[in-house]
């Protein structure tokens, strides 16, 4: 696949290289990505690999010479990245190096700086054929604090548990960084058996986006993977439900908060590889996604029965999410207005502003992408999760063109499946 400036190319079986060409930044990014089936059993180890990797490769063999080599390098950023899509499992590890015209000397940043990322993912520091226990043990409990920080969060806490209850028995449920039990029982050797089954088995995504030498980083990593023995790939599916399986499912958490959170729960019956899922993404930002959509405008603004309130769309897997703050005694109000909200939605009750707004709001959205080198690379990285690499120019000119039956026909299947509700503790009589 190609465009002006995006090309795509296999590199091998399972393993891709995407370049986009930018030349308004003063820094290239390389990012390499594995992307693997989100389960139970292997959320923590692969969650741990790459702030393990992130340590030290075996020519800077700790985090004092890693870090003085990316020094040299003009000072260049090595980082990773840990999501979730649909439920596939996404491990990134990712360098951002200064372009070489500006570099003082003429030195090949961009080549080393490849030389440096393909280093640490693939010849990665051992120690009795293992990773360095010490190394395990301070990115355990690194991730462990990662893990406790986002529940101690409680909006996102909701948002986690509300996933969890709705999409119970479901990958998609699970947490993409697994869980603090499963972390402290990782040894050193069953890290680095993830990690050989990660280089062997998943699904590799290359992107460049700079203004640098494309092939010569392609070139980089063509050899990298040329030295591996690809074995069977792993599956990457996602499983949609398209409808809810039985009545509402209705849990209410006590926790010691101020503000209760109200979370609702539904199935889209749109999901990727659908055509309509650019529809629904827009018959969601109608709903919620923006300060003029109709959750904002009426429960929030018109009923004040919200101190927030908004809605997303899941498009690997079909999911709506409503999420909001509420008053507990005010809880049972907001959601019946939510749910007479999605009707107007469902019946066209919404008018040509508000479809307008909502177009405006996804194509400023689509604008922002090209702010960052790493938002670029995010972008490309999840059109091709998508199975169709699209610019955000383009993203933004499919939208615009749907009308306001489109918008009606994708929210006709959007059913309630779930409702959270994360409330105070009651006090003792």
């Amino acid at each position: 696949m190609s465009t002006e400036k995006v090309h795509r190319k296999p590199l091998k079986e399972g393993v891709y290289f995407t370049s986009v060409h930018e030349d308004k930044f003063k820094y290239n990014h390389i990012s390499l990505s594995f992307i693997l089936p989100l389960r139970v059993e292997t959320a923590s180890l692969h969650a741990l690999l790459p702030m393990v990797l992130r340590r030290g490769c075996r020519d800077h063999p700790d985090m004092t010479a890693l870090n003085e080599r990316l020094a040299e390098l003009y000072g260049a950023q090595m980082d990773w990245d840990i999501s979730k899509r649909g439920e596939m499992q996404i491990v990134t590890l990712y360098i951002e190096v200064l372009g070489d015209r500006y570099a003082l000397g003429q030195e090949a940043l961009l080549r080393e700086g490849a030389a440096l990322l393909r280093s640490v993912v693939f010849d990665p520091v051992f120690e009795n054929a293992a990773f360095r226990a010490t190394d395990v043990e301070i990115e355990k409990h690194n991730l462990i604090d990662i893990i406790r920080s986002k529940l101690n969060d409680k909006r996102a806490y909701a948002g986690y548990r509300l996933r969890e209850e709705m999409c119970r028995g479901e990958a998609f449920g699970v947490n993409e960084y697994g869980s603090v039990e499963a972390v402290e029982a990782i040894t050193p050797e069953a890290l680095v058996c993830a990690w050989r089954s990660m280089l062997t088995r998943a699904r590799a995504e290359v992107v460049f986006v700079g203004a640098g030498n494309a092939e010569g980083v392609c070139e980089r990593f063509t050899e990298a993977f040329r030295k591996v023995l690809r074995d069977q790939p792993l599956v990457c599916e996602t499983r949609v439900l398209r409808m809810p399986h039985g009545p509402v499912h209705e849990t209410v958490e006590r926790l010691p908060v101020t503000q209760a959170k109200l979370g609702l729960g539904f199935r889209a019956g749109v999901a990727l590889p659908d055509a309509d899922t650019d529809a629904a993404q827009l018959a969601c930002t109608v709903l919620g996604g923006s300060p003029h959509a109709l959750l904002f405008l009426n429960v929030r603004e018109k009923l004040s029965l919200c101190y927030y309130c908004y809605a997303r769309y899941e498009r690997h897997k079909g999911l709506v999410f409503v999420e909001s703050g509420v008053e507990e005694q005010n809880a049972e109000k907001a959601r019946v207005e939510i749910l007479k909200q999605l009707d107007a939605l469902k019946a066209g009750a919404f008018s040509d502003d508000d479809l307008r707004f909502a177009v405006l709001s996804l194509q400023n959205s689509y604008k922002e992408v090209n702010d960052s080198l790493e938002g670029v690379a995010m972008w490309y990285l999840a059109q091709a999760l998508a199975g169709r690499v699209r610019t955000p120019e383009q993203v933004a000119a499919a939208i615009a063109a749907l009308s306001k039956e489109d918008v009606v026909r994708a929210a006709s299947g959007i059913a309630l499946d779930t409702v959270y509700l994360l409330a105070g503790e009651k006090e003792a009589e």
